[in-house]
This record gives C-alpha cells, structure tokens and sequence, in this order.
C-alpha cells in the first residue's frame, strides 16, 4: 500500500491494521498538507526520513510516521469547516496506543503539529512563551525537530526553523538540527 515497505514487526503490524488501511486512503481537507492523501504524506515522510542522517532517530520518526495523521479521518467538521472536539492528533494519539506505549512518542504525537499553532501566534503578536514552555518542556525535542522537518518535507522549513530558534530562545533546547543537517 503506498509503496511503503515495513522495516519492523510493529510497522508491519500497523500498515495491515484496519486503522491504517482506513486512515492512511482519508483524504485531508485542511491546509496543512499539498498531497491530500494521508498514505501519500505517510511515504512522502519515510521517503525524507531515508535522506537524513538520522539513524539513532530512525525507528522513532518512522513510527510517528505512521501513525500521526492517521486521526484525521475522525475529526468531525461544523457547516463552516471548523474542528468540533478532538483534533487529529488527539485521535492519532488515541489509535497509536494500540499499538505502541513509548509515552514520549505518544506525547509527540498528540502535539506534532502544535507550533504551527505557535507560529501563527507569534506572526500576530499573541505568542505566549509560559504555554510553550509547558507544552514542549516534556517532549524530546530531539525527535519532535527532526519529525516536523519530515511533517513538513522541509517545504515549511521557516515555521520549523523558527520553532527551533523559540526552543533555544526559551532554554528547552541546546542546538539546531537545521544548522548541523539541515543546512546541507
């Protein structure tokens, strides 16, 4: 499916879930990516992860790989588009612990997509440092960069680049994946 081969028993595992099968062919209607499908996005994340010279992070990153958007197909949408309860990462959260207990990559996932959130807040002058502070000083920064440069495929790499610079700022983090990898 998607062309992707599974390196592991659990990806295995989750690619010939019913939860896989069913979310990775929902196709998004939000802005956050250009390739709708969620499948397609899933390769398209493993495809960068390969390029990267991330082994330590490689089982990790793959695994929120395929399991970060596979909520998207129970968020539930009001006439005008708007999320109504959970979103997508909180029901991606709630399908990955079917199949994984590592709570440091549950956390990942429940807040993957959150500096985006940051950054627009920032970009309109509401950023408030305290609930950044509280949502990334539990996370492992050092998977969740090299995740949200993959999320992205590196074509948003300024929100990423300013999240890192925002975790340096606010003492959450010691280096930049962007100026030792990404740079290259």
């Amino acid at each position: 499916m998607f062309n992707i081969t599974p390196e592991t028993r659990l990806e295995g595992k989750i690619l010939e879930s019913p939860e896989f099968i069913a979310g990775s062919q929902h196709v998004s209607i939000g802005e956050g990516h250009k390739e709708k499908i969620v499948g397609v996005h899933v390769k398209q994340i493993l495809d960068y992860i390969d390029r990267q010279p991330w082994e330590q992070y490689r089982r990790k990153l793959r695994t929120i790989a395929f399991l970060h958007d596979l909520g998207k197909i129970r968020v539930i949408r009001n006439e005008k588009g708007g999320i109504v309860g959970n979103s997508h990462s909180q029901h991606s959260e709630e399908i990955a612990r079917r199949f994984i207990t590592d709570e440091d990559l549950l956390y990942i996932i429940r807040v993957h997509d959150r500096y985006a959130s940051f950054f627009r807040e920032h970009s309109a002058q509401r950023f408030r440092s305290d609930k950044f502070v509280k949502t990334y000083s539990v996370a492992d920064l050092d998977v969740l960069t090299r995740f949200n440069y993959a999320d992205s495929n590196n074509r948003d790499k300024f929100s990423v680049i300013w999240f890192e610079d925002k975790c340096l700022e606010l003492g959450l983090k010691k280096d930049l994946v962007y100026q030792t990898e990404q740079a290259r």
